[in-house]
């Protein structure tokens, strides 16, 4: 088990030995002072014993997870590089357009792009501010000073300066890049699809081109001086191509000038619709009409259908067969479940015949089940138009391509009758699989 595997395992521990004891704490407030019921104290026993399991289970995976930290280090010293791929500290990768001095402890993976730059690829945990060069992270505007700056003019020389970063033209004005970088941070911090493991790819330019795993690579065994089988090409080569999305924001000039704050609520309003808006491209984007092409739609991925004409969500079947679909194929890690809150629901309401709650087996017990309304509850299967989704898999093989830059463009004039200012926030993004067979999607689940 790789290091990151075994992370995701000991992060899926803690989150069932939560789902346990919020369970055992049900059952003891409902036997109240009395003895538990005989069926209540059964359940307590195998939640007690899943409970010592999975904490053997812990233990286990933080000893290995030491030893491997041990021989990473002596592997760094040695070669200068750590085993993961990623460069070593004070390696410049590029960042919104120039090469700059990877962050201190950075320890995601590095893609060469067809340019020949060293493009970092975050995962969560990792922050696109502090890749902003040095002398840039202290800068102290914020982005309602910023759009007050833009519209008012700057009214003092930290106002200045950042306007004089913003490289303002006809299109609107590049938004300083610490800001920028926070603000795509928070728009991160929002996504289910971020949560759920996919990987941002900061974008330099409209286009980045690299590699892509299509199959694996199959050998055979031969025979001494017998010629070598020849396997089908297991890479094609791929681009992220950004592409467009646009917030209008309507903000009335007294709350320009004198709101406290300004600033966290426009923060707040881009950030959680341009999330909602990728989560939808990344899991259903079409790929047509400027969308991304997302999950759903890529071609290569693992299906499981409720039924010609859809079906209801009663049981575990449907995810255990989109699990071993995604097995057979050597898939990576299930890092995630991603569905409409309707069909979360459903999940959280399976029964058996005397209404008890269904145990989660152990293969699901520890895949979070992440919900986002940008999932439909309207999609067609068969005779059904009020079907839904689950979208599942390895989500660290889904790449979201993010251009560094944003920009805003003040609209003055257009809403001047009613005393307010337009702003609109532009945010160019793109979607890749770079393993379509690690993502598997169930689909024509109905009421």
């Amino acid at each position: 088990m790789t290091s990151r595997e075994a992370q995701a395992r000991q992060d899926a521990i803690e989150i069932r030995c939560a789902a346990i004891r919020t369970e055992m704490q049900a059952l003891s407030d409902a036997a109240g002072h009395s003895l538990l019921a005989a069926d209540a104290q059964t359940r307590w026993d195998a939640l007690t014993t899943e409970a010592d399991a999975l904490t053997t289970e812990k233990g286990v995976l933080a000893a290995q997870q030491r030893r491997q930290a041990s021989i990473d280090d002596l592997d760094r010293r040695a070669a200068g590089t750590p085993l993961n791929g990623a460069p070593v500290e004070g390696r410049t990768v590029r960042f919104n357009g120039r090469d700059v001095v990877q962050p201190e402890g950075f320890d995601g993976a590095v893609l060469v792009s067809q340019d020949g730059a060293r493009v970092p690829v975050l995962e969560a945990r990792h922050r696109l501010a502090s890749f902003a060069p040095a002398e840039q992270r202290g800068a102290d505007v914020s982005f309602g000073q910023f759009l007050r700056a833009l519209y008012l003019g700057p009214q003092n020389d930290t106002e200045r300066r950042a306007l004089a970063e913003a490289t303002i033209g006809t299109g609107g004005a590049i938004v300083p890049t610490p800001l920028a970088a926070g603000i795509i941070d928070l728009l991160r911090a929002k996504s289910v699809a971020f949560r759920a493991g996919a990987r941002t790819v900061p974008m330099n330019s409209q286009t980045l081109r690299f590699a892509r795993l299509i199959a694996d690579p199959v050998g055979a065994w031969r025979a001494e001086n017998a010629p070598i089988a020849e396997g089908e090409p297991a890479f094609d080569q791929v681009s992220l191509t950004a592409k467009s999305w646009a917030l209008l924001t309507k903000v009335s000039r007294e709350l320009l000038e004198d709101g406290q704050n300004t600033d966290s609520v426009l923060r707040e309003v881009f950030a959680a619709s341009a999330a909602l808006a990728l989560d939808r491209a990344v899991m259903f984007g079409s790929g047509t009409a400027n969308q991304p092409l997302g999950i759903a739609s890529t071609p290569g991925i693992q299906a499981v259908s409720m039924g010609t004409n859809g079906g209801k969500l009663t049981n575990w079947a449907p995810m255990l067969d989109a699990v071993a679909a995604l097995e057979a194929v050597n898939a990576g890690t299930v890092s995630a479940m991603v569905a409409a809150p309707r069909t979360a629901r459903a999940v959280y309401g399976f029964a058996d015949a005397g209404g008890q709650p269904l145990t989660t087996p152990p293969r699901l017990a520890g895949i979070p089940l992440l919900t986002t309304t940008s999932a439909s509850i309207t999609e067609t299967q068969g005779t059904s138009n009020a079907a839904s989704s689950i979208v599942l898999g390895d989500f660290s093989d889904v790449f979201v391509g993010l251009r560094t830059a944003l920009q805003v463009s003040v609209l003055n004039e257009r809403f001047a009758d009613t005393g307010q200012v337009g702003f609109v926030s532009w945010l160019r993004a793109d979607v890749l699989l770079v393993r379509p067979q690690s993502m598997a999607r169930i689909t024509g689940i109905i009421p």
